[in-house]
Order: C-alpha cells, then sequence, then structure tokens
C-alpha cells in the first residue's frame, strides 16, 4: 500500500546521492501516471470523499497477489470473501451489497445470486475498486453494506506494452484426481457441443405436452429405436478416469497509447489474459442432520447421537479456464471535454468431477452393501459490457460539469450435461464381489442442461453547479439513473431411472463403460422390449422463466465547505422499481399462470431515500465524518419465485416466497480520520442499521430425500452494530533503520440480532404467512432452532494484516499477508438443530517482487501458508470440509 510513499521515506533518512534521488523521483512519477492506482493518490481520494468508503488500488491488489477482485475485496476493512466469489460487507450477506462496473450497473450470470460474482473479475484490468459503505444519493438505493465500484484501467499518459506470464502449483495436485476427456474446445473454456441436450431429444421435449414429458404421449408414440437414439445422443464418455492434473499457468498481454493532435487528445488501451488452473482435493459434506440410524454409524459419523442421514467423503477435481479482455478508447479536448469508450468480456468456465463414498443410513450395510456417488458438473459464464462516457466541464459558465453515461451489458451460463449417478459396492464380509447402478428401484441418473441469459441497458446523466458564497463554497448536483434487466432461464433435468436397465447390464464401474455405444444399441440393454421409461424428464412449473426488473431513479443533492472547517453533502433519492418474474409451463413454451394472474406476480414499488454526511475537518491531517441515510433491500428475481434451485455453497434446494417484502435500513456512520507524514494513517469508526424485514434463509420443516430445503423468507427485524479500526505506519517509530519496513491492518468487531417472527403467540407474522403460504399448510411448528439469532454470514470480528518491505533501490518488495474472519452462519438450524457455521480461516501469504530494471518484474508468491481447509460444521460434524492446500506461484512481466 505504500511502496512509493515508504521509498520516498527512505530517502529522506538514509541520505542517498543526488543521483538515486533523481532516479526514484522519476520512478515515482511514471507509475503516478495512472489517476487511482497508486498508493498515494488513493489516500488522497478517501481523503476527499464525502462519504464513507474505502478504496484499493491496483499497487495493492498487485502488492497482495491477487488474482481478482473478490480475492483483492477481502482485504479491505470489514470484507469478508464467501465462496471465493461474493463479499460480504461489515457482516451482510451479498444481497445487501450492490456491484457497479465503472459506476454502472450489470447483469449477473449467477441464477443464485442477484450481484455479479467477483471473481469474474480479474485484476489485471482492475484499476481500484471503491467500496461506499455510506449512502449518498447519487448511489442505488439497493445499499446496505455498501456498494463495490469496479473501475477499469483507463487511457494511459504515454506509450504502454507490457507482458507477463505465470506458473502455479498447489500441494493437493501432488496425488491424482478422477476427470474425462470432454470437448476439443475445453482449452478455450467453450464447450463445443458435446456436452449440450441433442436435437433430438430437444425435438421430443419440444412435441411432448406439460404431463406427458419427454416420452411423449399416445399422439406421439416412441418406438424402442427412437428411445435408443435420444438415449445414445447424449455424452456419457466420462468415466471417471485417474488423473494426473497440470501445472496451472497464465498468460496476458497490454497495449496502449495516448496521442496530442491539433484537434484533441486521442488514445486506447488494450489488454488480454488467460489463465488454466486445475485442482484436486478432499471434499467431506452431509445432509439431513437428526437422529434415526445413527447407531450403526462409525463414531466418526455421529456427535451426541446425532448424524447426516446422508454423507459424501471423497476426492474432488476441478479445471478452471478463464480468459478476458479490454479494449478502451478516449478522446478529450481542451481538458474541458472527455469521451471514454469501454469494452470488456469476461468469460471462466469450471469443470468439476467428485468421486465420493456414499453414506445413507436407510441403504449402506457396511460390509455388505456399501455406496459410491459419481457427478459431474460443467458450467460456462459470460460476461461482456459495452459502457459510453462523456464528461463536460464549461469554464464559462461558473464551471458547471455535465456527465452522461449508456451501457449495456450481457451475462449468460450455460451449465449442459450436467451428471449424478449412485453406485452400489456388493461386498462378502467386507470382499469385494461385483460394482453396479443402486439397485434400487427408486433411483436414477441424472441429467441436467441449465442455461440463463441476462440482458440489461443503463444510462443517466449527471449535472453540477458551484455557488460561491462568502465562506462557502456550494456544489448543487442532480442526476438521474435509469436501469432495465430482462432475463430467460431454462432447467431442463433428464433421468434414467435404474429400473428400466435391465438387470445384468447396470455392472459395471464407470459411466462410459454402463452406457458405451454398444451397450445402448442393444435390446438386452433395456428392461422392457419396447424399452418404455428409459427416459423421464424432471421438469416442473417454472424450472423455464422470464424474468424483468426495470429502476428509474432521480436524485438531487448539495455539497457545501464552510470555511474549510465543515462540510455537509446530502440530498434525496427517488426511485421507481418495477420486476416480475413469470414461469413457464414443464414441456411447453406457455406461461404456468393465467393472463389475470400475471400483474399479481409483479413487484413493484417506489419511495425516497434521504441521505446527509457531515464531515469537520480539523485540519490538513485529521476529520470526522458523520453521516445517516435509509435504503432499501429488494427481492432478487429468483426470491419471488416458487421453484427450487440448488445453492452452490451448501447443495440444498433454495425457494422464493411470492409474498416476499423488502427490507429497509436506516443506517449511521461515525468515523474519525488522521492522514500523516509518509503515508502513515489511523482511522476508526463506528456503525449501527437498523434493519425492517430483513431478507434472511429458514429451513422448511418437511425436509425430505437426499437435499435440505432453505426459504428465502422476511424476518420481523434486525440489526447490526460495530467497530472499525485501520492503519498504516513504518517501522521507523521504531528504529530509523526500519524505515523501509511497514504494517498496515484493519480489524472489525461487530454483532448482530435479527428476530425471524416464529414465536408461539396467537399473532401471525409475516413470516409464518409465507412459511404457510410455502408448506401449503395452515398451521407449522418447530421450525427455527432460534427465533433470535445473529444474521446469515455475519462474522463477529474480522482481521486483516500487513507487513512490507520495500528495498531503498527499489528493486526488492516483500508482503506478509494475513486474513481471518469469526464463525459465520450459513444455515439457521431447525427442529432443534444448532445453526450450521463456517469456521474461522487462517490465510497467511506471502508475495516477493524482484525488478532487475525498470521494465521487468519477477514475483513469487505462496498462497495459503497454513494449509488450512475450509470447514462448515453443525453440531460438531463437517457440513462440508474442503481441502485448499498450499500454492506457490512464480511470475514474470516485461514493459516495453
Amino acid at each position: 500500500m505504500a511502496s512509493a510513499l515508504s521509498s520516498q521515506a527512505a530517502l529522506a533518512q538514509e541520505g542517498q546521492t543526488q543521483a538515486d534521488e533523481q532516479e526514484v523521483i522519476e520512478e515515482v512519477v511514471a507509475t503516478g501516471t495512472r489517476l487511482k492506482g497508486t498508493a498515494a493518490a488513493v489516500l488522497q481520494e478517501r481523503q476527499n470523499q464525502a462519504f464513507v468508503a474505502d478504496i484499493l488500488g491496483a499497487d495493492q491488489i498487485s502488492r497482495t497477489g491477487d488474482g481478482d477482485a473478490a480475492s483483492a475485496l477481502r482485504r479491505v476493512t470489514g470484507l469478508t470473501l464467501v465462496d471465493g466469489k461474493f463479499i460480504y460487507v461489515r457482516g451482510l450477506g451479498e444481497r445487501y451489497s450492490s456491484t457497479q462496473l465503472n459506476g454502472m450497473g450489470v447483469p449477473s450470470p449467477d441464477p443464485t445470486r442477484s450481484v455479479v460474482p467477483l471473481d469474474l473479475f480479474p485484476s489485471d484490468i482492475i484499476e481500484s475498486l471503491n467500496v461506499q459503505k455510506s449512502f449518498s444519493p447519487d448511489m442505488p438505493a439497493h445499499f446496505g453494506g455498501g456498494n463495490v465500484n469496479i473501475r477499469t484501467k483507463s487511457i494511459p499518459s504515454e506509450f504502454v506494452f507490457k507482458l507477463s506470464g505465470g506458473v502455479d502449483y498447489n500441494t493437493n495436485n501432488s496425488t491424482d484426481g478422477f476427470f474425462y476427456s470432454g470437448g476439443g474446445d475445453d482449452w478455450t473454456g467453450r464447450d463445443d457441443g458435446t456436452r449440450a441436450l441433442s436435437g433430438v431429444i430437444q425435438s421430443n421435449l419440444d412435441k411432448a405436452q406439460a404431463d406427458d414429458g419427454i416420452e411423449g404421449s399416445g399422439t406421439y408414440p416412441l418406438t424402442l429405436e427412437e428411445r435408443k437414439e435420444m438415449l445414445g445422443s447424449m455424452f456419457w464418455d466420462i468415466g471417471p478416469d485417474p488423473k494426473n492434473v497440470d501445472p496451472d499457468f497464465d498468460i496476458g498481454a497490454t497495449l496502449g497509447n495516448r496521442f496530442v493532435t491539433d484537434v484533441g487528445e486521442f488514445g486506447f488501451l488494450s489488454a488480454i489474459s488467460y489463465e488454466n488452473e486445475w485442482n484436486v482435493g478432499r471434499e467431506k459434506s452431509g445432509t439431513n442432520l437428526g437422529t434415526v440410524g445413527c447407531a450403526d454409524l462409525p463414531d466418526s459419523e455421529k456427535e451426541n447421537g446425532k448424524c447426516f442421514a446422508q454423507s459424501y467423503d471423497g476426492v474432488e477435481t476441478e479445471q478452471s479456464v478463464s480468459w478476458s479482455g479490454m479494449f478502451n478508447v478516449g478522446y478529450e479536448y481542451n481538458s474541458n471535454h472527455r469521451l471514454e469508450l469501454t469494452n470488456v468480456i469476461l468469460h471462466d468456465m469450471n469443470d468439476r468431477v467428485r468421486v465420493r463414498d456414499f453414506v445413507d443410513v436407510n441403504e449402506t450395510i457396511f460390509g455388505t452393501r456399501e455406496l459410491e456417488r459419481v457427478d459431474m458438473l460443467f458450467e460456462e459464464r459470460r460476461m461482456t459490457s459495452s459502457q459510453i462516457k462523456g464528461t463536460h466541464n464549461f469554464p464559462k459558465l461558473n464551471f458547471m460539469y455535465f456527465d452522461w453515461y449508456a451501457g449495456t451489458s450481457r451475462a449468460n451460463r450455460d451449465a449442459p450435461g450436467g451428471l449424478s449417478a449412485t453406485y452400489q459396492k456388493n461386498l462378502d464380509d467386507g470382499e469385494f464381489i461385483s460394482q453396479q447402478l443402486q439397485d434400487v428401484s427408486a433411483t436414477n441418473v441424472n441429467r441436467q442442461y441449465q442455461s440463463l441469459r441476462d440482458v440489461s441497458d443503463t444510462w443517466g446523466w449527471n449535472l453540477g453547479y458551484p455557488i460561491m458564497l462568502d465562506g462557502i463554497d456550494l456544489e448543487v448536483k442532480a442526476g438521474a439513473d435509469f436501469f432495465e434487466k430482462a432475463r430467460k432461464a431454462e432447467n431442463i433435468t433428464i433421468q434414467v431411472p435404474h429400473r428400466a436397465i435391465a438387470d445384468d447390464a447396470l455392472f459395471g464401474d464407470q459411466i462410459d463403460e454402463i452406457f458405451a455405444a454398444d451397450q445402448l444399441a442393444s435390446d438386452d440393454f433395456y428392461g422392457s422390449s419396447t424399452g418404455a421409461g428409459i427416459l423421464q424428464s424432471n421438469m416442473a412449473d417454472g424450472d423455464e422463466y422470464a424474468a424483468g426488473t426495470k429502476v428509474d431513479a432521480y436524485y438531487l443533492m448539495a455539497d457545501a465547505f464552510i470555511n474549510n472547517k465543515w462540510r455537509f453533502s446530502g440530498g434525496v433519492r427517488y426511485e421507481d422499481f418495477r420486476q416480475i418474474s413469470v414461469p413457464f409451463s414443464a414441456h411447453a413454451n406457455t406461461f404456468s399462470v393465467e393472463s389475470e394472474e400475471i400483474a399479481q406476480l409483479a413487484f413493484m414499488e417506489d419511495d425516497f431515500f434521504p441521505s446527509l454526511a457531515v464531515t469537520y475537518i480539523m485540519d490538513d491531517e485529521m476529520q470526522f465524518r458523520f453521516n445517516i441515510s435509509e435504503s432499501a433491500i429488494r427481492p432478487d428475481l429468483r426470491d419471488i419465485s416458487t421453484t427450487f434451485f440448488i445453492d452452490p455453497l451448501t447443495e440444498f434446494l433454495v425457494r422464493g416466497s411470492p409474498l416476499l417484502k423488502s427490507s429497509k435500513l436506516r443506517n449511521a456512520d461515525f468515523r474519525w480520520e488522521w492522514y500523516r507524514e509518509a503515508g502513515n494513517n489511523l482511522s476508526a469508526a463506528i456503525f449501527y442499521k437498523d434493519i425492517e424485514n430483513p431478507i434472511e434463509l429458514v429451513e422448511l420443516g418437511t425436509v425430505g430425500g437426499a437435499a435440505p430445503n432453505l426459504l428465502t423468507a422476511n424476518g420481523e427485524s434486525g440489526e447490526l452494530y460495530g467497530v472499525e479500526v485501520e492503519f498504516l505506519q513504518d517501522l521507523s517509530i521504531i528504529d530509523d533503520r526500519l524505515v523501509d519496513f511497514f504494517v498496515t491492518g484493519n480489524v472489525t468487531m461487530s454483532d448482530s440480532e435479527v428476530v425471524i417472527g416464529a414465536a408461539d403467540d396467537d399473532r401471525t407474522s409475516l413470516f409464518e404467512r409465507q412459511l404457510l403460504d410455502a408448506l401449503d399448510a395452515t398451521s407449522a411448528s418447530n421450525i427455527v432452532t432460534n427465533n433470535e439469532r445473529r444474521l446469515v454470514g455475519h462474522s463477529e470480528w474480522v482481521l486483516n494484516l500487513q507487513m512490507g518491505y520495500d528495498s531503498p533501490n527499489g528493486e526488492h518488495s516483500a508482503t506478509l499477508v494475513y486474513n481471518a474472519f469469526g464463525p459465520r452462519i450459513i444455515v439457521p438450524g431447525t427442529r432443534g438443530n444448532e445453526d450450521a457455521e463456517e469456521q474461522t480461516f487462517h490465510s497467511i501469504d506471502f508475495n516477493y517482487s524482484y525488478y532487475p530494471d525498470f521494465n521487468s518484474q519477477v514475483k513469487f508468491s505462496i498462497k495459503n501458508l497454513l494449509d488450512q481447509e475450509k470447514r462448515i460444521e453443525q453440531e460438531g460434524l463437517d457440513l462440508l470440509r474442503e481441502e485448499r492446500g498450499i500454492e506457490f506461484g512464480l511470475s514474470y512481466s516485461y514493459t516495453f
């Protein structure tokens, strides 16, 4: 964070020669051309902000070695990272934050979340990350924990051409995983059609009526040959086979320049990057906590008489391919008028295979009948965004300025050919005899084909007019924001029931062996002479849906400096919010609700959201801030739908509620800031949030099958309060010889409480109405264990520490980084069980950079030095346990 600043301090105290001083000063000037990326610019911007904010620049991100926006943001005060993708600000879940790209809204390619997964954004394209923690009228009113604005790199001031490359190795990868060959384009992060739903199956789905499924009806009778063709058209060459994974590697290039002409300055910046990563690790998980069937399990699988009805333990192998591209062009005239066009494309692929021992208390007989689960998930995510911005200053009109912007974005997710299958191992007194698909009539081989398409358009403007009065510098600002998003999503599930396969054909220990082409072509594979029932569609109404969101917003605010001591900033924002999600009937291109019911599915509200920030500027170094505001958190498109989706973190089934309401928040922040010499600084803050109708997850009481069901519902009330402290200090305060070392860090201590509203009284709360509607019941009891508890995802403490070193000659830089968070609730407990909590993860990373000359950089990194595991525990049992391994990295970059 203070690489340039601490180098300057070192020069002053070590008495370098005039030549050395000149050389280092030139380096500082060169790096300072990035407007928001340097440590000095970041500190200055934070100090000058009217509202409480934390900013992370490109230099700081590079220093900690974080490869994407999600990983980098966990270094910010009060922020924690969940599932490697989503940021929790001050303990509030990802739904309580909003994400912007260069100040504009963008869609999400994740069907289970309303916000963009931040791991999509590689650090190579990021100039800075701005986390605004107090609401201002020019920000979206969907504001809880904060707003994350990802600002991409801008047009350079001079020619730049940079090439980089690196390799990584994870200690987990020393053991073999299990994988398959896949398609010919997998290295590009794209499926070449190998896994896609075949045309013959899609044709039968199109012909089938809602109650007939893939097998059709009497109108479209299927023959054995047609069934063979459909089954054979699926991708079955999955194995999986033992796999010795390759080392990780990444490459990147950046090219940019600026040209000065008689009609203004033109410039461009382009960047591309590619990364291929493998990870092999052991994973253990469980579902359906209870007491039934626990007696016959080993002691390691139970605690205090409780166990999971289903548990898994085995090896996960995952390949991740990501690539990105950015192309920006800009024009500036007379320093008063600027146009910039930003184009970004982000793409990543995750291909995962798991081979795990499976224990089912109702089916497993140790030493006689044991189970194994194999599953595969391939998913592609892509986001493209094109944005144009204009900034215009008018000196002759009292320096009035006018900004405008427009952008269009697309987000896609495709997950074709997902598979899950359960094997049965037959043993005799523990001796292996044979393996087959599980010999239970109700079991199936499941195939899934999912797709999601989001399209969003946004545009808006800001107008500012300065007014100079005696002792008062006033700026009046007005603006408007407009955002529209449309979504189409589909989830097709096709099952191959075991009972439709001939008994002899069930035997084998690999998918490609049982479903080999010659097997599928043989009449002997099928349980009947017609092959009836060999394929079933498990689609339900709502598995395909269309949805849309529209927000019209206007704001008016003022920013006043009084005698350069007091600053008052505030105003009001008005938003008109409209949203609808309409389900389609299964196997039919028609809505599953009547036309008069569609209007009842619409979610509409409009409101005013005020905000006021007061800053007292004691002197050039010290200031005090106070902010109060009102904001709202609205349900997402999936939150108001009654259809289920699978949460990727817990693999629980989650559904929404049409009765869901917005959460209303009242926010208060107070922060003291002290900016000292050479970049040293110290700040402390207290914050409070009062939440009406907080949106939370609760487990439904009627749990059945292999996965629990969770309901998205409104609690009755909630509150969050805490303290934040942040500092940066070089170690010259200990000894002048330690001026080249610095420590920086932050700590957040907070608490929260949510009242669900499941009290045993005569009043039916909003939560109870939503619960009864979801259960289609008139009464329900024993749903939540704790009617009062902490908010889901809230950690009572978050700690970040860094120790850094910058050599006086500028050739060496090293950083030791520590990050940890307190336990946080992932799934609230039900039926008397404790809440499931993710345990503290202690992360220690080390990064060293060597600069052999002004143009070159060699970087060495070690991540997760403590070899910590990710753990979610419930009642002392592992709801989820994942190995992370220790990762070593080496990279080189050269700037021409």
